[in-house]
């Protein structure tokens, strides 16, 4: 019998490669998915969608319905320090109001949602969208050449080993990555930089905290923190030091009673303890993210210390970022020199966020600063500019003359410039409003000024030659910017123009107008992807 093909076969079915399935089959891209673990674990582990996953996700069908159903009316997670829950001194730490992060975008600056919750929305959605995911199944060896990856898949529960073959495979196997252990790829980083517990526990808080609180409690000088995220179910982080002596001996069901009561204050709270769970800390960059027809994608990439809540992030990111240039690929509308730009552009940003959330690591106990001032522009925590203001360069990028070449700027004066996010600018169509991302996510958009109608025909003629899928918009046309922020925030005048990719971000621009606008758009597009 042969074996059967598919386009992608992706490894691991946590956020990077449900994400991936999904991304790919919304752009008609069916693909088989495999993840070893026979079921879905609904206990708590990760919180907090930041707002360009948000973004990226909210563009995928299913999701955005979904997501907004699970969160209801969760709202940003209040910060405290105290000795203990029960603490009447505990203090409160807001974030700053200012500035006013609705400028940033339309969706909210964190969604608090569990990534058991995410996940599950994630699996539905890739579902009804047609990827076809295995559970149960694990990959346990992987051959290539020029045409295609042949994998032998093993079903766990019956050893049974069966082939397939694919164009690519996406590794999306986590930390420990056996995928890219099988193709010998070396990580950088310092490794495993530190160690703790996750004590679930059922306990009745509503004496120290409002029912459905939604709360990050740090307790500095004690080693470990609290977690409600508005469940029936709380979670404490608590420090584990192996190095001295410490051991799994040290978290039976007892002990682990015990420091719960402890850091709640309470010792004769009644509590029901769920589980204890080990959980290093990671300090983890792949020297490469690509051997051959395989691409490494999220925690298989690079694994960060939790604290700041961003390698959930930083994986849905990447496996957006990969999904969307493997189906323009597959279906002919790029080159293959498409995916090179991959780690490219991905790398850098990765990096500042890994050494970032290091230094954040050095100064938490549990999961949460021992102690911060939200006011401190200096504080080692995750801001708009790292995963708002980040910018790409790349060969498919066209950045424009002149340009400083930085990887950061300000997200609340965006530039527009090449290689940055494509920033938020609220339209009405005189029935609704909604943002400019809303116009994003399938396949490449120009969005043209006012003035500039010759732009859109541009566009519908460049399509038809070049054989893709290219959106274009006349802001001012169907779609009304009433606080005329487009132009400035795009950096073009009203005859001008802006290519957006898929993944929201600006891959070329037109300040105004040109004498030959199909000519110039053409040769933009043919490079942005890599043709």
């Amino acid at each position: 019998m042969s074996a059967q093909r598919v386009p992608v076969l992706v490894v691991g079915g946590a956020y990077t490669g449900l994400t991936t399935a999904l991304s790919l089959a919304a752009r008609g891209v069916r693909p088989l998915l495999v993840e070893r673990r026979p079921a879905v674990s609904t206990l708590p582990k990760a919180w907090g969608l930041n707002t360009r996953s948000q973004e990226l996700l909210h563009t995928l069908p299913g999701v955005a319905r979904r997501l907004r159903a699970a969160l209801g009316d969760a709202r940003w997670p209040r910060m405290s320090h105290g000795t203990c829950l029960a603490d009447p001194r505990r203090r409160h730490l807001d974030p700053p109001t200012e500035p006013d992060p609705r400028e940033l975008s339309s969706v909210p600056p964190l969604a608090w949602i569990s990534q058991a919750q995410v996940e599950e929305i994630l699996r539905t959605s890739a579902e009804e969208a047609g990827a076809e995911l295995r559970s149960g199944t694990e990959m346990i060896s992987l051959v290539q050449d020029d045409e295609k990856v042949t994998a032998t898949l093993r079903e766990v529960s019956t050893g049974r080993a069966y082939v397939v073959e694919a164009d690519y495979v996406v590794a999306a196997d986590g930390n420990t990555s056996p995928t890219r252990d099988m193709l010998g790829i070396a990580v950088e980083g310092s490794g495993v930089i530190g160690h703790m517990y996750i004590l679930t526990f059922e306990a009745d808080l509503t004496r120290y905290v409002k029912k459905g609180a939604v709360e990050v409690i740090g307790m500095p000088g004690r080693g470990c923190s609290f977690i409600l995220d508005g469940s029936e179910r709380h979670t404490l982080w608590v420090d584990y030091f192996p190095e001295r002596g410490e051991s799994p001996q040290d978290f039976t069901e007892a002990r682990c009673l015990e420091r719960i009561r402890s850091a709640i204050g309470d010792p004769e709270i009644d509590v029901r303890f769920v589980n204890a769970r080990f959980f290093p800390v990671n300090d983890k960059l792949a020297e490469r993210f690509r051997e051959g027809r395989v691409f490494l994608a999220g925690d298989a990439a690079h694994a960060c210390p939790p604290n700041g809540g961003q390698g959930g992030n930083l994986a849905i990111q990447d496996a957006y970022d990969l999904s969307w240039r493997l189906a323009l690929v597959l279906t002919g509308q790029a080159g293959p020199g498409l995916l090179e730009m991959y780690e490219t552009e991905r790398r850098p940003v990765i990096d500042v966020t890994l050494k970032r959330e290091v230094e954040l690591a050095k100064v938490s106990e549990g999961r949460v600063p021992a102690s911060y001032n939200p006011a401190d522009p200096n504080a080692p925590v995750p801001m708009p500019k790292e995963f708002l203001g980040f910018r790409y360069h790349s060969p498919a990028i066209l950045t424009e003359a002149g340009d400083d070449g930085c990887r950061q700027e300000d997200p609340w004066h965006p530039t527009g410039r090449p290689g940055s996010r494509a920033p938020h600018v609220a339209l009405t169509d005189g029935v609704r409003e909604f943002s400019t991302h809303d116009l994003f996510g399938r396949g490449p958009v120009l969005l043209a000024g006012e003035a500039a109608p010759e732009w859109v025909a541009a566009a519908e003629s460049v399509a038809r030659g070049l054989g893709v899928t290219l959106t274009a918009h006349r802001i001012g046309d169907r779609f009304a910017d009433s606080d005329n922020l487009w132009c400035r925030r795009y950096g073009v005048e009203p005859t001008g123009a802006a290519l957006i990719r898929p993944d929201a971000v600006v891959a070329w621009r037109s300040r105004s107008a040109v004498r030959d606008p199909e000519r110039d758009l053409a040769a933009a597009l043919t490079t942005v992807l890599a043709r």
